[in-house]
């Protein structure tokens, strides 16, 4: 009798446990596991070198400051500032993101060509920063929460083993159908895929040079975008990282971008 009722125990939570394996299931877990992979910096300042780079191997080189606040609200996403500081033409242009999780993000532009603040409305969130390859909304790309996961299975490069997640973003407006994603054994995403509305290939982020904060945070030094498409390339390198110096959260307030400007 005793093993009767284990046997129809088992059957009874079966589909449960059937359900935590399922491909949405396993991919959301790997997706948040690599997300929470890079948290608890609680604030962060870096310099960063913007290069763009043409198909026929002319590149401009930018440099670039940002701050960025980490939310802790389980129903929200974090904040961050990009200050331009050369070349000429765009020095003193800021943009400052907040990341929404069922919600829009809310963007805004500060052009001091033009002395004032410009909203990034929801409809152009698929357009280029600034020229280069990194779309309005990858800002906010990271955020495993803010898309639908897929474990799409496993594969093996140069003797590392990868993690293959597909993703569909649940927000309006995205300039992209899909992504496709690499992570690695130690929850680090290496390359994604997107692909356009027309589910064609558009371009492919690279994440190289990682490196461990806190002993716990892992954070790439790289990003490297290739556009499929055009051809164009945009690679970000960070020549230095501070993380919990203490940030004023006032910085990440709308009311405070032209003063930042300064």
């Amino acid at each position: 009798m005793r093993y009767i009722k284990l046997i129809l125990l088992a059957l009874i939570f079966f589909p449960f446990s059937l359900q935590a394996d399922t491909a949405e299931g396993v991919g959301l877990k790997i997706a948040k596991a690599s997300y929470e992979n890079g948290r608890g910096f609680i604030d962060m300042v870096s310099d960063q070198l913007m290069i763009l780079i043409d198909p026929k191997g002319k590149e401009v080189i930018r440099e670039v400051s940002s701050k960025t606040l980490e939310n802790l609200d389980p129903d929200d996403g974090d904040k961050s500032i990009t200050f331009f500081k050369t070349p000429k033409d765009v020095e003193g242009t800021v943009m400052l993101s907040h990341t929404h999780i069922s919600d829009d993000d809310d963007q805004w532009l500060y052009l001091p060509a033009l002395g004032r603040v410009k909203r990034i409305s929801s409809s152009n969130k698929s357009g280029a920063f600034m020229g280069s390859e990194v779309a309005f909304e990858d800002f906010s790309g990271t955020d495993y929460r803010k898309y639908n996961w897929r474990y799409l299975g496993e594969k093996i490069e140069n003797d590392e083993t990868f993690f293959i997640l597909e993703s569909f973003p649940n927000y309006k407006n995205s300039g992209y159908s899909k992504r496709i994603s690499l992570t690695d054994s130690l929850d680090r995403t290496r390359k994604v895929d997107f692909y356009d509305r027309k589910g064609e290939l558009l371009k492919i982020l690279y994440l190289e040079d990682y490196e461990l904060y806190k002993d716990k945070i892992w954070m790439a030094n790289t990003m490297r975008v290739e556009n499929v498409q055009n051809k164009n390339m945009t690679i970000f390198k960070w020549l230095n990282r501070e993380l919990d110096t203490g940030i004023d959260k006032k910085d990440f307030e709308k009311s405070s971008l032209m003063r930042l400007a300064d």
